[in-house]
C-alpha cells in the first residue's frame, strides 16, 4: 500500500501528545498538587484537542445550572381597592423564572438551593461511549511509527491509525446561599453565592491499528499492535460565579404586574475547575406576572445575558409559565425555559476527533412543588428536564430549596 495514498493528521512534533492522548504513553508522571480539572485536557489528553470541552463543561455547570428565583415565595401584593400592600401566601413563587411581585419593604428572604448536575450527552452523543472518527478533513487519524512498519497486506507505512473510545463523567454538587430584601416597596435586592464541589473522571482505551481500517492490519504478533485503558480523575471545591439582582416594579394592576430585572453575575468562579464561565454578565429582563383568583399567577419573563468579554457570546432567555395553589399551603409551579445562544460560547475545536463544539438552542421545563410551613419557612423541590438534546445535558437536574422570610427592624 503506498504511503502517498493516505495522510496522516499528526505531525512527528506532536508524537508524545498523541501518545498521551491515545493512552500509548505507558508512564504519565503522577498527578502534581494543585492541579485543576481541565488539565486532564491539556496533558493526559492533550493532542486529541479536547481542550475547549474543559470550557464547554465550565459553562454548562456556571450558567446553565437552575438559578433559584430571586423572587420570594411569599411577597406584598398590592390592593388597589384598600390602596395598601397585603401579605399574600396563598400562591407561592415559582421556584425556577421569576414573577412580578416585590417581598415588600423591610422583609428579608433567605435561602439555601442544592441542584445535583451530571452531564451525560453533548448534542445527542453519549459522553460515557464517545468514539472518534477517522478521518478529519480528508486525514486519517494516526500517528507516525519511527523506522516504519510492514503491514499484513505486504505495504510499508511510517504510521498506524489509532482508535479511540473517551468516556467522560462530569458531576457538580451546588449548594446556594441567597438573601432577598426589600428596599422600597417597589425594589427588590438579591445576592447569591454558589458553593460547587466538582469531579471530573475520563477513561480513555486506544486500540492500534483501527480496526475500522483493515487496509492497515499488522502481522500477528506484531509489537505495534496493542489495546490500552488510561483512567484520569480530579476533583475540587470552591465558590461559583456570584450574582447579584435587583428588581423593580413599575407598573401594577391590569392586566399585568410588570417589572424589570437586572443580573450581574461577575467571575468569581474558577473555569478551569469547571465552576465559573471566566466571564461577566450583565443580564437585563422584563418580567410579567398576575395573580388570578388568588390561586393560579402565570409569568413571562424575557432577557438578555451580555457578555461583557465577548458580546458574541451573548445569550437570549426566557421563560413562560406559572404557579398555582394545590390544596392548602401547597403551590405546584410549571415553567418552560428557553436559553438561545447568539453564538457558539466556547472556541470551536480545531481538528474534531469527538464531536464539535456548536451555537445551541436549549429547551427545559421545570417542575416543582413549594410547600408553606410555620408560616415564615418553605421547602421547595424542583426537576429541570431537558426537552432537546442541544449542548451539554443531564438527564433531569434536582434541586431542593429552604427558605425563611423574616421583618428586618428598621
Amino acid at each position: 500500500m503506498p504511503e502517498r495514498a493516505f495522510r496522516y493528521l499528526i505531525r512527528p512534533a506532536r508524537l508524545r501528545s498523541v501518545l498521551v492522548a491515545a493512552g500509548l504513553l505507558l508512564f504519565a508522571p503522577p498527578a502534581a498538587e494543585a492541579r485543576k480539572l481541565t488539565d486532564v485536557f491539556h496533558d493526559e489528553l492533550a493532542g486529541l484537542e479536547l481542550e475547549p470541552i474543559g470550557d464547554a463543561l465550565a459553562d454548562t455547570v456556571a450558567s446553565t445550572y437552575p438559578v433559584a428565583s430571586a423572587s420570594a415565595s411569599v411577597a406584598y401584593v398590592y390592593n388597589p381597592r384598600l390602596e395598601i400592600f397585603e401579605r399574600q401566601t396563598r400562591v407561592l413563587g415559582p421556584i425556577i423564572g421569576e414573577r412580578a411581585e416585590t417581598i415588600g419593604a423591610g422583609e428579608m428572604d433567605v435561602t439555601a438551593t442544592y441542584s445535583y448536575v451530571h452531564p451525560i450527552t453533548i448534542n445527542g452523543q453519549d459522553l460515557s461511549d464517545l468514539m472518534n472518527v477517522t478521518t478529519v478533513g480528508g486525514r486519517v487519524i494516526a500517528f507516525p511509527v519511527p523506522g516504519g512498519v510492514m503491514l499484513a497486506n505486504g505495504a510499508f507505512t511510517n504510521f498506524l491509525p489509532v482508535q479511540v473510545f473517551a468516556d467522560l463523567d462530569v458531576e457538580a454538587n451546588i449548594i446556594t446561599p441567597g438573601v432577598t430584601y426589600g428596599l422600597t416597596p417597589n425594589l427588590d435586592v438579591n445576592i447569591t453565592l454558589p458553593l460547587i464541589q466538582t469531579s471530573l473522571d475520563v477513561t480513555a482505551t486506544d486500540t492500534v491499528p483501527d480496526p475500522r481500517l483493515p487496509q492497515f492490519a499488522l502481522k500477528p504478533g506484531d509489537p505495534n499492535a496493542r489495546t490500552r485503558t488510561q483512567r484520569f480523575s480530579e476533583s475540587a471545591f470552591g465558590i461559583g460565579d456570584v450574582l447579584f439582582r435587583l428588581k423593580y416594579v413599575f407598573a401594577r394592576g391590569e392586566p399585568v404586574d410588570l417589572a424589570a430585572g437586572l443580573g450581574l453575575s461577575l467571575p468569581s468562579g474558577d473555569p478551569e475547575n469547571l465552576q465559573g464561565t471566566g466571564d461577566t454578565l450583565l443580564t437585563p429582563s422584563l418580567i410579567l406576572s398576575r395573580v388570578f383568583a388568588d390561586r393560579f399567577e402565570p409569568l413571562l419573563n424575557l432577557g438578555v445575558a451580555i457578555n461583557a468579554n465577548n458580546v458574541d457570546r451573548s445569550v437570549f432567555l426566557w421563560a413562560v409559565g406559572g404557579t398555582a395553589q394545590i390544596i392548602g399551603p401547597l403551590t405546584g409551579a410549571l415553567v418552560f425555559l428557553g436559553r438561545n445562544e447568539l453564538s457558539a460560547q466556547t472556541d470551536t475545536i480545531e481538528a474534531p476527533f469527538f464531536f464539535q463544539i456548536e451555537r445551541n438552542d436549549i429547551y427545559d421545563v421545570a417542575i416543582g412543588f413549594r410547600y408553606l410551613f410555620l408560616e415564615k419557612f418553605i421547602l421547595s423541590a424542583n426537576v429541570l428536564v431537558p426537552l432537546n438534546d442541544d449542548g451539554l445535558r443531564a438527564a433531569a437536574v434536582p434541586t431542593a430549596q429552604l427558605e425563611y422570610l423574616f421583618s428586618v427592624p428598621r
